[in-house]
């Protein structure tokens, strides 16, 4: 999404628009698909000269569900609010300086993948079969003592009392 900047009026720019994210972005991650991205907001100077990207980001990600693989639809927002004070520096390599333009893909991009959730599941996989043949999935949470141990871990509430 190239943002040519001497064409941005003293009001600012308003952008409400869908945006397709190239899958280079996201190749690398846990993201299958990124769907109805939409980005709305104003790109204005401010009286210091600074570029101010006031944006509002949405969309959905399509993930694998952490047990069954499946691909899941995940809702995300993003607010960015960025002042550029130095464009060259700070925008490198998506800054066009012979054509005063800036791809704000890249801007987009750092805002987006910071809503990735950790790991997701679906409320369907609770009737997930957790055990088989030779494995179990073992759950965190459970305290299970082993065996060979449990004589000392009565010793040891025995001399709590």
């Amino acid at each position: 999404m190239n943002i040519n900047l001497s064409r941005i009026p003293e009001s600012g720019l308003n952008i409400d628009e869908e945006v397709t994210l190239k899958k280079d972005f996201y190749k690398k991650t846990e993201i299958e698909e990124i769907r109805n991205l939409h980005v709305s907001g104003r790109i204005h100077y401010d009286y210091e000269g600074y570029l101010n990207l006031n944006l509002d980001v949405q969309g959905i990600f399509i993930l694998a569900d952490a047990l069954t693989l499946e691909p899941i639809e995940y809702s995300f927002t993003s607010k960015i609010d960025e002042k550029i004070e130095n464009i060259e520096e700070y925008c490198g390599n998506f800054y066009e300086k012979s054509k005063n333009s800036l791809d704000i893909s890249e801007i987009l991009w750092e805002n987006i993948v910071l809503e990735i959730p950790i790991s997701i599941t679906n409320h369907k996989s609770e009737d997930l079969l957790l055990k088989g043949n030779g494995w179990e999935l073992v759950n965190e949470n459970k305290e299970e003592i082993d065996p060979r141990l449990a004589k000392l871990k009565e010793l040891l509430d025995e001399g709590k009392e």
